[in-house]
């Protein structure tokens, strides 16, 4: 039994080390095509338009249908996008890539963390399911980016050999899948399963909206910075440590209340952007490296937890579709302000465009931190 958790745990690592993958060659790819910073931008937040329906129409799906069947269709959608892109490395591709790697993620995280908990069973199941998911997508996420990084700073190209990695680990994970028993909840239960929001919710999914905003920006409006100081390789190193460091203060966060992670995070959200900029904009690695270091522990650290187990607690007996709405916050500020800040680069430059987008995220931060405080002390 805990070769077969083991073995779904690897099966989500897998799809979301794929998501990333192609994030330090962006620039490439968007400078052989003559695009600019707006509709490199928008291939990167293709995978929000591909993630969101099955997010929020498909969300029960694996109840009706089977664990590891939706499990392995994300799995069989992200090896598809990175076939795509590895056969055709352009930017129009990677949109369609994009596209693909949404509708895996949306298809298999759900329904990797029902199964491992079901694998596990209870009374421990749901608790260390959500740890191993938690764990497992962080590092995928992160991880995708450092490995085309290392391969590329080994032999310089459009197609790395980290490509080839994940399409056969990939393979190899659905071929394991299959041996696997398959574990359906109900037959009869709907698909469609919409987001509930209780009072006080939307300015918590609203903070993480800001949250994410700011890894979205690492990975796709940065690094189009960076390549002016000839760094935009680095970004992969810079997406994995914000993604990293959330995993490392994740411990720490969940022995804090939920109240004092916000508090937290409304603090390392602004100063790890500004620091992050600041390098970008000078071409400093070691402040690119703290910055995103500092908005990770706030991204996937701090905000993260203490919204959710906000969030959980105000939901009461509506607690999966609330956090079916706090991610549905989450990956729209993943993706929206990405587009906006790209197509802003456009027109102001990226310097100036970064810059804007810092005061916003410190106008927004301060009203929600205010308003929160007040709201949640009345509660």
């Amino acid at each position: 039994m805990r070769t077969n958790v083991v073995l779904v745990a690897l099966s989500l690592f897998v799809t979301t080390l794929a998501v990333n993958l192609e994030v330090p060659l962006y620039t490439s790819y968007a400078k052989a095509a003559g695009f600019g910073s707006g509709l490199t931008a928008s291939a990167f937040a293709a995978y929000v338009a591909g993630l969101l329906p099955v997010l929020i129409g498909l969300g029960g799906s694996s109840d009706r249908l089977g664990r590891r069947t939706v499990l392995l269709a994300g799995l069989v959608s992200t090896l598809l996008a990175t076939v795509l892109i590895t056969i055709s490395p352009t930017i129009y591709v990677l949109f369609a890539t994009r596209l693909l790697q949404g509708v895996g993620i949306g298809l298999s995280v759900g329904a990797g963390t029902a199964y491992i908990a079901e694998l596990i069973g209870q009374p421990h199941g749901p608790t260390r399911a959500a740890g191993y998911a938690a764990l497992t997508t962080s590092l995928g996420f992160g991880g995708g980016a450092l490995i085309t990084t290392l391969a590329l700073l080994l032999q310089p190209g459009l197609v790395p050999i980290s490509y080839w990695g994940v399409i056969g680990l990939t393979v190899g994970c659905i071929i394991l899948l299959l041996r696997l028993p398959e574990y359906r909840l109900n037959s009869k239960a709907p698909l469609l399963r919409l987001p509930h929001y209780p009072p006080g919710s939307v300015l918590i999914g609203a903070t993480l909206a800001v949250a994410w905003a700011v890894t979205g920006l690492v990975i796709s409006v940065v690094p189009t910075q960076l390549a002016r100081n000839n760094l935009a390789v680095w970004s992969g190193v810079a997406l994995f440590l914000v993604n990293g460091t959330g995993v490392l203060c994740q411990p720490l966060a969940r022995k804090l209340p939920a109240q004092r992670c916000l508090q937290i995070g409304f603090v390392l959200i602004p100063v790890g952007y500004s620091v992050l900029v600041m390098g970008a904009l000078t071409g400093l690695l070691g402040l690119v490296f703290v910055g995103s270091a500092l908005a990770g522990a706030a991204c996937y650290g701090f905000t993260y937890l203490g919204g959710l187990a906000e969030t959980a607690q105000l939901a009461g007996m509506q607690r999966a579709r609330a956090v079916s709405g706090y991610f549905l916050f989450g990956y729209l500020g993943f993706g929206l302000p990405s587009i906006l800040v790209g197509f802003l680069a456009d027109s102001v430059g990226s310097e100036a465009a970064l810059l804007i987008c810092g005061l916003l995220i410190l106008s927004v931060i301060t009203y929600l931190a205010y308003t929160l405080r007040n709201l949640l002390r009345s509660a």
